[in-house]
């Protein structure tokens, strides 16, 4: 038997589009920007206090960009889900990626990216 725990979350991508095209910077995001070791110190302390859906969506938020393309903001959730221990994602898409959209995440983060075309929702199966 393994001890390994299986982490499970749903991120909407959906919604993360609409609230960052919202977001207003806080003072700490904005120093975190220019001077990146403010925000680790941050982030190290913080940690601990937040559950592990609340800490992936800051992350996003302050990581993302609509600005990028969508391979671009998967490939970096998904590394922030890794570095949240996160084994598998679930992504709710507002529309459906091309195969070679797919392709390309999964061959950039390593990772086994499936397609649900009911929901237009991708299972990502993140490996150590």
């Amino acid at each position: 038997m393994s001890n390994e725990i299986l982490t499970e979350i749903e991120f909407d991508y959906t919604s993360f589009l609409g609230a960052s095209c919202s977001k207003k910077w806080t003072f700490l995001e904005a120093l975190s920007s220019v001077a990146p070791i403010f925000g680790e110190v941050w982030k190290a302390n913080a940690k601990g206090s937040e559950d592990v859906d609340s800490r992936l969506w800051k992350e996003a938020l302050n990581t993302l960009s609509t600005r990028q393309s969508d391979e671009r903001n998967l490939i970096r959730l998904i590394r922030l889900a890794r570095e949240e221990k996160i084994t598998r994602l679930r992504v709710v898409m507002p529309y459906s990626l091309e195969v070679e959209q797919l392709e390309e995440i999964q061959t950039k983060t390593q990772s086994e990216v499936l397609l649900d075309s009911d929901d237009d929702a991708l299972t990502i199966i993140l490996s150590s």
